[in-house]
């Protein structure tokens, strides 16, 4: 062979050789430094959901609140039902107290007139 092609033949394979090693040390350097991203990134989202938890937490106390007192206002709700309802019997009854007196009245002045 010409000393001319080996020359020119000698560096690509050199080139060849380099090219694997520099990939493999590129894969290298960005698994290193790629992990530390996730980790990072692993870290904020873990603090997330314990923010989310926490925010869970405090809203299902407030709800189990909420539900208290709705449970007492139904029940306050239920003992003013049953008062109204006993206003309305005690003015039906008064009613017919009103009518049985007017009707009387009635009567007594038919008596004086007569």
């Amino acid at each position: 062979m010409d000393n001319s092609l080996r020359n020119f033949l000698r560096p690509m394979r050199v080139k060849h050789i380099h090219s694997p090693l520099v990939g493999l040390l590129l894969v290298s350097l960005v698994a290193i430094f790629g992990c530390g991203g996730f980790r990072s990134e692993n870290e904020k989202l873990k603090e997330e959901i314990t923010d989310i938890s926490t925010e869970n937490d405090k809203l299902k106390k407030e709800l189990n609140t909420l539900r208290s007192e709705n449970s007492k206002l139904h029940i306050r709700l239920a003992q003013l039902n049953l008062q109204i309802s006993s206003l309305e019997n005690e003015l039906q009854n008064l009613q017919k107290d009103i009518d049985i007196v007017k009707a009387q009245l009635k009567g007594a002045d038919k008596k004086k007139r007569t």
